[in-house]
């Protein structure tokens, strides 16, 4: 069983869908955010928050910090749809470590990619 702090993290926001607004809302993985966000994009943030002492227990402030910055990332994509969120989260992964390959082997042109 997940704990509070591994559960899928559910994104609310508003939304213009056919020039009305509205409240709209999706759930994330856990596991493809925390990677993304708290290990690629904000490692120090990260690692802060993690160990904020001003509280009983720095997975809540952890966790707290996780959901809002996922949420803004969220407020800039063009659609609230999980899969195509997670997919994107995905890309940007996959993006992040084919740079990181290509970055360690500058010296061969990248061929052991």
């Amino acid at each position: 069983m997940k704990s509070d702090f591994e559960r899928n993290i559910k994104v609310t926001m508003n939304e213009v869908y056919q020039g009305e607004m509205r409240r709209s809302s999706t759930t994330l993985n856990y596991g493809i955010c925390n990677y993304f966000f708290g290990e690629i994009l904000y490692p120090e943030t990260a690692k802060k928050a993690k160990n904020d002492k001003r509280y009983k227990d720095p997975e809540q402030r952890y966790r707290k910090w996780l959901v809002g910055t996922v949420t803004e990332w969220a407020k800039t994509q063009s659609q609230a749809r999980s899969d195509v969120l997670e997919r994107k989260l995905l890309e940007l992964i996959y993006s992040h470590g084919y740079e990181l390959g290509l970055d360690k082997n500058k010296d061969n042109n990248g061929l052991d990619v």
